[in-house]
């Protein structure tokens, strides 16, 4: 005799099925942010080598500009 607590196999299977849209679904969304986080990443490391040339052509600037002031 089944218990009123048991879980009819339909039943039990459709809850499965929602479990594994679920798990489906969160997996689909860490692979959304770890893709999201690797284009971050590579923006920021662009970012950092434009600023690291920026950087030198100001100091190259300023070394010129310094030289000049120093000739006069």
């Amino acid at each position: 005799m089944a218990s009123e607590e048991e879980i009819p196999p339909s039943q039990a299977t459709a809850q499965t099925g929602d479990a594994d849209v679920e798990v489906e679904a969160e997996a689909g969304d860490l692979t959304q942010a770890y893709r999201e986080l690797a284009k971050g990443e590579q923006t920021a490391a662009q970012m950092e080598a434009s600023l690291t040339v920026l950087e030198s052509k100001l100091e190259a600037m300023l070394k010129a500009l310094e030289e000049g002031s120093e000739k006069k």
